[in-house]
């Protein structure tokens, strides 16, 4: 006869296990860059929403600015010991291009009348 204490149930996963598979997750994109060359992060701007003065590209900086240096040395001091300096430079020129992706979209001007993709409707039946 089997056991019936036994639950078949997994173990809950701890409060401690789910934040550090949050960071991990937040943190993957910065880490791992942009694996297919094909796909840009941000479409590019038409006509009609680069405005009056027009959003010019920006060039590559020289020198990555002191957020993406900051958040690569968390990434060097976590792991560190699997990564070489060229990879280092990479992820930090990776981790610059998303942060001046971020402040591109942060520019972005909308207005109270930009709908979202998609319209919620609550089903009331038939």
């Amino acid at each position: 006869m089997p056991n019936a204490n036994v639950s078949r149930d997994p173990p809950a996963i701890t409060r401690r296990a789910f934040a550090e598979r949050l960071a991990l997750a937040a943190a993957a994109p910065f880490v791992l860059g942009d694996l297919s060359p094909d796909l840009s992060p941000l479409p590019p701007l038409r006509e009609a929403e680069r405005g009056s003065e027009g959003v010019r590209p920006q060039a590559p900086q020289a020198e990555p600015s002191a957020l993406a240096k900051a958040l690569a040395e968390g990434v060097r001091l976590r792991y560190g010991d699997r990564l070489t300096p060229d990879d280092l430079r990479t992820i930090t020129r990776a981790i610059e291009g998303r942060l001046r992706g971020a402040e591109r979209l942060y520019q972005t001007a909308i207005t109270n009348a930009d709908e979202p993709d998609f319209v919620y409707r609550v089903y009331r039946g038939d």
